[in-house]
This record gives structure tokens, C-alpha cells and sequence, in this order.
């Protein structure tokens, strides 16, 4: 490993702050050779050098070191950087510009490095409560799985599929972000629900407020941006964001308490919700009945009472698992 290496090792040390050992082993470091106290030196400098320039050279560069790191492109890649930054500042060495490249290597791998990672997940008709080691609490529902990443400046969630509740500890240098492939929700402290179900997401605040950013994860490009408070709710319909809707608080994520809530849902869409969580066994004589909709909360462990229901409030007939219509034949 290069003496540059290791100074820039013990430099983001430095700045993520050393404790008395720590100290101690950097001036063993400093005085084990004199190369040692040289390369610090002009890493110091390469720092102080950092600091004066515009945050817009410092994201091109970083960038480039970034493209480099994942694609492992030619070795001529480093004279492109140098030769950028170098027009920018003639006056800096290609020696300095080879120490910067390596310091915002070392930021950026830093930064991506997560200290909490796991992944979690739920089968059919499971239901599991998991307390995060920031103090957030996840709430995930059947057949649902993501995974959790805690970073030094920002914690990060992607939920796969399915469902989940959030209570998220609030800590304004560490913003607390949820991902799925249509939608980036951002949050400092609140609870809020999101659902990522065949490519739809919902979104809904139960209390707090949460900015959510429709987003195209193959295109890397967002298209648009809600702010939601308590008592809103969102939907995304093929990465776009639809009208915010207002609910009642407490009944963001009903699924908690072993009830599914339906709000003019088609009948397909009921049934197949409660497919989620278990078998129906249940089917439509034709076509036209699926599109029949259907309000109410229901509990998911009693399927008998949903359709035994359904002939109250809908012109339908259950007989031996075929929903049928009840309307006489013309």
C-alpha cells in the first residue's frame, strides 16, 4: 500500500475524529519514516486545496472517479482527470492532482461504506416488527421484503415489494430515505406507510411530513415532486405522480391490525389483496364481475364473513367458490 494511501487513510480518520490512541498512532506513523511526514504534508495541502474549490469542480471530478471505480476504465482515465482539474487551477502539480483523485476516492468509498445493513423479509401471511439500531421502527407486512442500510450521513431503506410501516427516529444530519424503482420518500422524523405492489406505489402519512419524488430508476431521472402531511396520501401510476388524496390518520397501514380497507376498489383488486395473506379459492363466472367495486374494512383472517358480505352489497352470488351474478338471466 502507498505511503499517499495511508496518508489519506489517516487524514479521513483525522476528520471523522481520532481519539487519544488514534492520535498516538498517527505521530508513530509521522516519525517511522520520512516519507511519511512528507506525503502528510502535501496531503494536508491537497486538502486545504479541496476546500477553496467550487462544489461544481469537486462533483465532476468525483463523478469521474466514481465511473472509474465501477467500470474500471483505461489507465488514460487519469490523465483526463488531472488535465480537467489542471485547467481549472493551472498552477497545481499533476503530483497534487494524483492525491486529490485519491482523497475523493477514499471520500467516496467512505461515504458508501454502510456501518448497519440487513435485509428482511416476510412470507405469506407473516407479520414481523423489527426496531433499527437508530431507534426506527419497521413494521413489515405479509409477503413483503426490503432492505436497510445505515450510513454515516444517511440511512436508507428499499423496499423490494410489499408493504411496510415506518416510525422513523428523527436525527436532521441523517435524513431517513425509503426507495423503490418509482419513488424516492424522504424524511427526517414521521410515520408514514408505503406500499410497492406490482410496480404501483402508495404512499400515506399517518403523522409528520414527507416529501416523495417520483422517480425513474432506469432512466435516473425524476418527474416530479409531493410534499405529504398528515392525512395525505399518494399514488404512482407508471412512475407518475397522481392527485394527493386525504385519509383518515389512523388508518394509514389498517393492515397492521389484521384488516384490509378498501375505498371503491374494484372486486379484483379486493380479492387479490386478500390472496395476499391466504388462499380464496375463490373466482369469477365472468369477466364483467371483477370490475364490480367495493368499500369497508374487513378482517383478513375471516374470508367466510368478506363473502358472505359480498351478496349484501353487490348484485353477486357466491356458489362453491364462483362469484356469479345475481341478476336473473333476460
Amino acid at each position: 500500500m502507498s505511503t499517499d494511501y495511508l496518508a489519506a487513510q489517516w487524514l479521513l480518520k483525522q476528520e471523522q475524529g481520532l481519539d487519544q490512541a488514534g492520535e498516538i498512532a498517527l505521530q508513530q506513523w509521522l516519525a517511522a519514516h520520512p516519507s511519511h511526514q512528507i506525503a502528510w504534508t502535501e496531503m494536508m495541502d491537497v486538502d486545504a486545496m479541496l476546500n477553496q474549490l467550487s462544489s461544481s469542480q469537486t462533483n465532476k471530478l468525483c463523478r469521474d472517479v466514481r465511473a472509474k471505480l465501477v467500470t474500471r476504465s483505461e489507465p488514460s482515465f487519469w490523465s483526463r482527470c488531472w488535465q480537467r482539474l489542471g485547467n481549472s487551477l493551472p498552477s497545481v502539480a499533476i503530483a497534487s492532482c494524483a492525491m486529490v483523485v485519491l482523497v475523493c476516492s477514499l471520500l467516496w468509498f467512505d461515504r458508501q461504506q454502510a456501518d448497519y445493513q440487513h435485509t428482511f423479509a416476510t412470507a405469506r401471511g407473516q407479520f414481523i416488527s423489527q426496531t433499527l439500531p437508530d431507534g426506527s421502527k419497521v413494521e413489515l407486512d405479509t409477503g413483503s421484503k426490503l432492505h436497510v442500510a445505515l450510513y454515516r450521513d444517511r440511512r436508507e431503506v428499499r423496499l423490494l415489494h410489499g408493504q411496510a410501516m415506518f416510525h422513523v427516529s428523527k436525527d436532521t444530519e441523517k435524513p431517513f430515505h425509503v426507495l423503490t424503482n418509482h419513488a424516492r420518500i424522504t424524511v427526517l422524523g414521521t410515520q408514514f406507510a408505503v406500499r410497492n405492489i406490482n410496480e404501483q406505489v402508495n404512499v400515506a402519512v399517518k403523522e409528520g411530513k414527507v416529501r416523495v419524488t417520483a422517480f425513474n430508476q432506469r432512466e435516473d431521472q425524476t418527474s416530479g415532486t409531493a410534499i405529504l402531511q398528515a392525512g395525505d396520501a399518494i399514488n404512482l401510476a407508471a412512475g407518475d405522480l397522481l392527485a394527493i388524496k386525504h385519509i383518515v390518520p389512523e388508518a394509514v397501514a389498517s393492515w397492521r391490525t389484521g384488516r384490509l380497507t378498501f375505498d371503491n376498489t374494484t372486486l379484483a383488486d379486493a380479492l387479490a389483496e386478500f390472496e395476499r395473506y391466504t388462499p380464496t379459492g375463490l373466482s369469477f363466472a365472468t369477466p364483467s364481475l371483477a370490475k364490480l367495486r367495493i368499500s369497508g374494512s374487513f378482517e383478513v383472517s375471516k374470508l367466510k364473513q368478506f363473502t358472505t358480505a359480498l351478496p349484501q352489497v353487490l348484485p353477486v352470488r357466491v356458489n362453491s367458490g364462483q362469484i356469479e351474478s345475481a341478476a336473473p338471466p333476460s
